[in-house]
């Protein structure tokens, strides 16, 4: 009983702050949904310059890189503040329930796409190697595995191993906050 009327409560609250705000919840799950589209389209303009170097172009990649830094950290955090999971969304409850941890992801990402975006090289022609994945780099894990917290160890990675990081991060979050069919 106590925890429906708190649950009441708590939708009545969240209804509210969307009315004083102005913002209907659709607008902020779409919102929230342009951003990922973003980052999923920077992150595949990337992807194919690694796979086929020779389609490489310096600002592009670091424009793709920016895009993701941009749509990450406080951002993505704030995306996610107001509305979890309601109709439209692949968003879980679990967000609402593990705000740290949520924001800890999305601050990760944002450090893997700086360090990325800093490593573009401005070389013409083909990715340069120094971007590519150097021997002994490896991209383990899994997607629950623990990334780096220390953002200055992102410099001693290539930026492809970055690349899969940041890649590594997006599926950590999608695998434990996003509803499975």
């Amino acid at each position: 009983m106590r925890s429906g009327v708190f649950i009441s409560a708590f939708a009545a609250i969240i209804l509210f702050a969307f009315q004083a705000t102005g913002q209907s919840i659709p607008d902020v799950v779409a919102q929230r949904q342009q951003d990922m589209k973003a980052m999923a389209a920077a992150a595949k303009t990337m992807a194919t310059m690694f796979k086929s170097p020779d389609t490489y172009s310096p600002t592009a990649f670091r424009d793709a890189a920016e895009a993701i830094k941009r749509h990450s950290g406080t951002r993505l955090v704030a995306d996610f503040a107001t509305v979890t999971a309601v109709k439209g969304s692949e968003a879980n409850e679990l967000i609402a329930a593990e705000r740290e941890r949520f924001a800890q992801l999305s601050n990760d990402l944002q450090k893997y796409a700086e360090a990325v975006a800093v490593a573009a090289s401005d070389s013409p022609g083909s990715m340069p190697e120094e971007m590519r994945m150097r021997i002994g780099e490896q991209v383990s894990g899994g997607p629950l595995a623990k990334r780096f917290r220390n953002p200055s160890n992102g410099a001693a990675m290539s930026a492809e191993h970055t690349f899969h990081m940041m890649l590594e991060t997006c599926t950590s979050c999608h695998a434990r906050y996003r509803l499975r069919d």
